[in-house]
């Protein structure tokens, strides 16, 4: 993929992202070629590019030095119709080159997605990264999420294996297994022992880069429930971070500096922490910097979604032909 593709490509993730969450409405200006290059890194012409490729979508308007515009979407129910043509015609397209009707399609989606509903064990060690992750496999993949917990720092050995039998027995009653990078190591051996797959979750490229952004520019208050979540974010954002101090963590429990910030303030509210909350307490803290999904990065859910699918289709195999056939809608 060359840079011109890669960036319209982003480019256009995140536009629609915005537009299905409220954040853009048509008509709003659009971030100039000037903020992206110096944004991105990369040319001014290929910033230039990447609007023009958008723009012979009909996604944004380029208005000369007035600058660059959400154009005007076909929309019903909420939905950009053009955007969801394009993106469904290329979906049915590859089943046409499979030879597949579109009668079979909805029932292939159904063998692939809802042949069994998996268990996904989530192994993590805070509770906010926890309550965001188990969130979204349920909502966004259907999956039943099982919360593991481990120790956030590695323990003497022999507590150490305790922890690590734990995790197998935890894992050996779950389809698959999702962590992140700091626990990867202990839990790929444990699935690797029960014959689970296991995948390492990596973060939302648009949420690193919204967050690296507000920190260089003067700072966020992240509100979270357990102050390890705290201390990893300080860890994983250390780079753009000039001091601890740009790096704000209150805690969900502290009335006193919950009703000490700032409107002004750039904030970030776990989804453990507006659970604590509830929706009238979250509601009266500064707008949010950040949506609550997607927390994964396309890579991610591609994986996910390649499990998933192996999954159901396995389990499809398995049952008994005529149940395969009445599923379909026909008599035997």
């Amino acid at each position: 993929m060359d840079q011109e593709t890669a960036l319209s490509d982003k480019l256009r993730d995140r536009i629609l992202s915005a537009l299905h969450l409220g954040l853009l409405q048509p008509g709003d200006r659009l971030p100039s070629i000037r903020t992206l290059w110096r944004e991105m890194g990369v040319d001014h012409r290929v910033v230039a590019q990447a609007y023009r490729v958008l723009e012979d979508e009909g996604l944004v308007e380029v208005r000369g030095r007035s600058g660059v515009y959400l154009a005007p979407q076909d929309q019903l129910g909420g939905e950009v119709l053009a955007e969801t043509a394009r993106w469904m015609a290329g979906v049915l397209v590859e089943g046409w080159k499979r030879r597949m009707t579109l009668a079979e399609i909805p029932e292939l989606i159904r063998r692939c997605t809802s042949t069994v509903r998996l268990r996904c064990a989530c192994v993590e060690s805070n509770v906010d990264q926890m309550a965001a992750y188990c969130a979204e496999l349920e909502e966004q993949f259907g999956l039943e999420a099982v919360p593991v917990y481990i120790s956030p720092i590695p323990l003497p050995r022999p507590d150490r294996s305790v922890e690590f039998h734990a995790v197998e027995q935890a894992i050996r009653a779950t389809d698959l297994v999702v962590t992140t990078s700091y626990h990867s190591r202990l839990v790929r051996k444990a699935a690797e022992n029960v014959d689970v797959p296991a995948v390492t979750l990596t973060v939302n490229s648009e949420v690193v880069e919204t967050v690296q952004r507000q920190i260089r520019s003067g700072g966020v208050t992240l509100v979270c429930v357990d102050p390890e979540f705290g201390n990893r974010l300080r860890a994983m954002y250390a780079d753009a971070s000039e001091g601890p101090e740009q790096i704000r963590v209150v805690l969900a429990d502290d009335a006193d500096a919950l009703t000490g910030l700032n409107r002004d303030d750039a904030v970030i509210v776990t989804r453990a922490a507006r659970n604590r909350l509830g929706d009238a307490a979250a509601g009266e803290l500064p707008p949010l910097l950040l949506p609550h999904s997607p927390t994964f990065s396309a890579h991610t859910a591609r994986e996910l979604l390649q499990l998933i699918i192996r999954l159901n289709l396995a389990a499809a195999e398995q049952q008994d032909p005529a149940e395969l056939l009445a599923g379909a809608g026909v008599g035997v």
